[in-house]
């Protein structure tokens, strides 16, 4: 297997988790405030794929993301998307839709597919910035689906929380 089949198979993979986390989710669950510190799954799914948004578009192709210029904001009903060290409160009193934040994950996800079908071991190696310092394309994918992974066992986690189960296995 070459690279770039693995990392097809790697973003397969880490897809299929989430599918897994949100699978049955009702609008209740989605937006559940859970006690302490913890954020709703509605905050952590938007900020995953936001991740995967701006690492796709701003900082492996050096374009605006598809949150701006879809006019995700309006469809959502998020002004301010849960970042890296933002306030993630104002989730715990909001109750947004499925039914939008699905279609911007269609829509990401069919962008992101879009890039990887013209993936080439050259693009892999490409140095881009980021966090203050030059990362190949290859290395800003891993870290965007790992960063995925690890959310969709959040989102498995507050589901269990809510006494559903997380995860269908």
């Amino acid at each position: 297997m070459d690279a770039i089949e693995f990392i097809r198979q790697w973003i397969a993979a880490a897809r299929h988790q989430i599918e897994d986390s949100i699978q049955d989710i009702t609008v209740a669950q989605f937006n559940w405030p859970p006690p302490g510190t913890a954020s709703p799954i509605s905050a952590v799914f938007i900020h995953l794929l936001n991740s995967e948004d701006f690492f796709f578009q701003n900082v492996i192709q050096a374009k605006p993301k598809l949150w701006e210029t879809g006019g995700w904001a309006e469809k959502t009903g998020v002004k301010n998307f849960p970042d890296y060290g933002g306030d993630w409160d104002e989730f715990k009193r909001m109750t947004l839709a499925l039914e939008p934040v699905l279609a911007y994950q269609c829509t990401l996800y069919a962008s992101t597919d879009s890039y990887l079908d013209k993936l080439s071991p050259d693009e892999l190696d490409r140095k881009v910035k980021f966090a203050g310092g030059l990362h190949s394309v290859a290395a800003m994918i891993i870290h965007t689906t790992s960063h995925t992974v690890c959310h969709a066992g959040e989102i498995a986690v507050l589901k269990g929380i809510q006494g559903v189960k997380g995860l269908p296995y």
